[in-house]
């Protein structure tokens, strides 16, 4: 039987979590193994109905815009 955590034992789990942040050898690693991940048409399925309904800024759009252009205009010249 699985036993749940209460929600005071969350709180103290977040709090003694913050701060806190991944070395960036450990964040490459962690990049490696989940580059290739192959997911099936349910998990992304999933992943896009918990994105539906954000709402981005106008700066991160811009960037978002910025990156694609840059995208495309490498992938272009790589023909």
């Amino acid at each position: 039987m699985r036993e749940y955590l209460t929600e005071q034992h969350k709180q103290r789990i977040s709090e003694a979590h913050k701060g806190m942040s991944i070395r960036p050898e450990v964040r490459a690693k962690i990049s490696q193994t989940m580059t290739g991940r192959i997911l099936s048409d349910q998990t992304k399925l999933k992943m896009s109905e918990a994105r539906k309904g954000r709402t981005l800024t106008a700066e991160h759009r811009r960037k978002i815009s910025e990156a694609m252009k840059r995208y495309r205009k490498n992938k272009a010249v790589g023909r």
